[in-house]
């Protein structure tokens, strides 16, 4: 559907150009047109990945798009294996040099392992916020120093309810678990809030099946 839209847009343009030549237009006006049509297009797509509430529509849109290692690493969250989200996680790290953005997929990816010691380190290395104060805080979470994980100020109100959720986990608490994800995906939105959805249902599945109750 997503490649289906381009062609349609690009016949469209097609369409708009010509008529435009044809009634001698000039070449600017061309050109605009053009450029504003893409634009729009583009700023849809943002909307979408990081601002819709939508989970189908912001889905489908990285279906569309699952090149991209960040979007392929939300869809193997939602219905791949370990394996298939440390392979993401590799491609991002790969294609990406920002360090804050590396360092915290290293966190990620030493503690979807179980590597706690070294997810700690990584989170340390994050410099800006508030992604710092939320790796941090998923930090002392590990080290179980529930207090301090609990004392940080966080601008984005689905991180405290993910951080309260990772703490029931440790607790093996499944009702505030359940509830504190159900809160993080309520306040999220976009690719966050489909990552979000994917991690409460994969976790919960793992609660379940480890015979945590």
């Amino acid at each position: 559907m997503y490649y289906l839209r381009l062609v349609l847009l690009y016949l469209f343009l097609a369409v708009i150009g010509f008529v435009l030549a044809w009634f001698n237009a000039p070449t600017w006006v061309i050109v605009v047109v053009f450029v504003v049509a893409v634009a729009a297009v583009i700023y849809n797509n943002v909307l979408v990945m990081y601002l819709s509430n939508d989970a189908k529509k912001i889905e489908r849109a990285m279906r569309n798009q699952r090149r991209n290692p960040l979007f392929a690493h939300v869809l193997a969250v939602k219905e791949g294996t370990l394996e298939d989200e440390l392979k993401e996680i590799d491609r991002i790290i790969v294609k990406y040099k920002q360090p804050d953005l590396r360092n915290s997929f290293e966190f990620l990816r030493n503690y979807r392992l179980g590597q706690y010691e070294n997810a700690i380190k990584f989170a340390k290395e994050i410099k800006r916020e508030p992604s710092r104060s939320y790796h941090l805080a998923l930090a002392d979470v590990l080290q179980k120093n529930y207090k301090k994980a609990r004392s940080y100020s966080f601008d984005q109100a689905w991180m405290a309810h993910a951080v309260e959720a990772e703490i029931a986990l440790q607790l093996k608490n499944l009702e505030n678990y359940k509830k504190h994800m159900q809160l993080a995906i309520d306040e999220s939105k976009g690719m966050q809030l489909l990552l979000n959805q994917a991690t409460f249902e994969k976790e919960l599945k793992a609660f379940k099946v480890g015979g945590k109750k």
